[in-house]
């Protein structure tokens, strides 16, 4: 479907009562992600996002990790006054860690390889040949050794 056909067609949708509601509380939380965005450092900008805006004021943020969740917990007054500021009325602030929020749409995903040096090689070999022979640690030396001379 062509892009022009999509905007007309949500447009349709979005005139409709049962749909014309959801598409104003979209509308609203993609201006309350606006402000909550320019209320947080740079650097958090990509790591949380608006989970849920009340009209009591309680305001949701979604952080990507517990780290992010306690930055932004210590900056919780400073976002409040912002947004308070911005009219964006902020009672309560919760923040709640959703693991995969962004890392798949960033491309953060990094895949960490290690390897071992050519000495801890020789002494896990030596280990290894020391241990009896069908044990269980003999047997995940024997892996790992050999995944290591793969690399």
């Amino acid at each position: 479907m062509p892009i022009l056909n999509l905007n007309n067609f949500l447009a349709a949708l979005g005139n409709t009562p049962d749909y014309g509601r959801l598409f104003a509380r979209a509308e609203h939380l993609a201006q309350v992600q606006k402000h909550l965005l320019n209320a947080v450092p740079f650097q958090l900008r990509n790591q949380c996002t608006v989970g849920q805006y009340t009209a009591d004021g309680l305001l949701v943020i979604y952080a990507g990790n517990g780290t992010t969740a306690t930055r932004l917990r210590h900056l919780a007054p400073s976002i409040r006054q912002k947004m308070n500021n911005a009219g964006i009325k902020v009672e309560n602030i919760r923040f709640s860690i959703q693991p995969q929020l962004h890392s798949l749409e960033s491309g953060n995903v990094r895949e960490i390889t290690r390897s071992l040096s050519q000495t801890a090689i020789e002494h896990l070999d030596k280990l290894s040949d020391s241990l009896p022979a069908g044990s269980p640690l003999q047997s995940s030396l024997a892996a790992l050794l050999a995944n290591s001379r793969r690399k």
